[in-house]
């Protein structure tokens, strides 16, 4: 009797162990109209994701986190939602129905006379250090990890015509990125910078430099502020890749963000590979 004991304790202890619970739902706004790439996550947390085109979103869970940890709905335009979830959460679908924001849109500003294009950030294309973004053999988990750093514009206002970061490594077929620009607040990312939101498509592209054009978006920045790029989408094909990473690289900041509601960690004297081109009067 022991041994047969024994041996039903080796066959379920496995699937206790690796026992999963999932949140799903789809997130709308108030006509009932998919909103794509919200962020969803609990707060503080590494667990989150980003809805898809359709607003859908699935979120795994090894256990269920305390109960008193919201879970937070976020994108631009719209108002974000915090909910404690119950345990019929974790049952049924969740259907969230976020409502628009009243937005100021920047005003539109007319570039004139003899402007001086700059580069800043950081060139460097061999490093011995790569940040792997999707570590997760989970579809679509962790996206909305954040990868940023740091930029001295100056005090004159800068024209943004261009963001470049360079991967290390893709097996992905296509990767959608959204792009965006903070305030700096208690050494912190905070604020959007950008009205609106910037996203990009990268297809087949293994590793190099990738390019996006901003020249169309109408950003005007100045003094010291944080430019990210922020992982909302991958192809079904694909389970890695990786952008890089200097260190050390002294008097720059790195920022990382794991998990779309997650806290940002800050790394001094290291910087991901990412170059902002702008232009000034001076």
């Amino acid at each position: 009797m022991k041994k047969l004991l024994s041996t039903c304790c080796f066959i379920v202890l496995p699937f206790i162990v690796q026992a999963e619970f999932l949140i799903t739902g789809k997130v709308t706004d108030e006509n009932d109209r998919p909103i794509p790439f919200v962020s969803i996550g609990f707060v503080g947390t590494s667990i989150g994701t980003v809805s898809a085109v359709e607003g859908d979103f699935i979120l795994y869970l090894n256990e269920i986190p305390d109960n008193k940890i919201p879970l937070k709905i976020s994108c631009m335009g719209f108002e974000p939602v915090e909910m404690i979830l119950s345990d019929e959460n974790y049952t049924k679908p969740l259907n969230i129905k976020l409502k628009e924001n009243t937005l100021v849109l920047q005003e539109m500003v007319v570039k004139s006379g003899i402007l001086v294009k700059k580069e800043y950030g950081n060139k460097d294309e061999k490093t011995a250090m790569k940040t792997n973004l999707a570590i997760s053999d989970k579809p679509n988990m962790n996206l909305g990890a954040e990868i940023g750093r740091k930029f001295r514009l100056g005090d004159e206002p800068n024209f943004i015509s261009k963001l470049k970061f360079y991967v290390g490594f893709n097996n992905f077929d296509t990767l959608m990125f959204r792009v965006n620009f903070y305030e700096l607040e208690s050494g912190e990312p905070s604020k959007f910078l950008n009205q609106k939101p910037i996203l990009r498509q990268v297809i087949a592209h293994k590793s190099g430099w990738v390019t996006f054009d901003l020249e169309e978006e109408n950003i005007v920045l100045s003094g010291t502020i944080v430019a990210s790029i922020e992982w909302v989408g991958a192809s079904k094909r694909g389970n890695s890749f990786g952008l890089n990473i200097s260190m050390p690289a002294l008097f720059q900041t790195h920022y990382y963000k794991y998990g779309a509601q997650n806290k940002w960690k800050v790394f001094p004297n290291m910087s991901s590979s990412m170059v902002l081109i702008a232009e000034s009067a001076k």
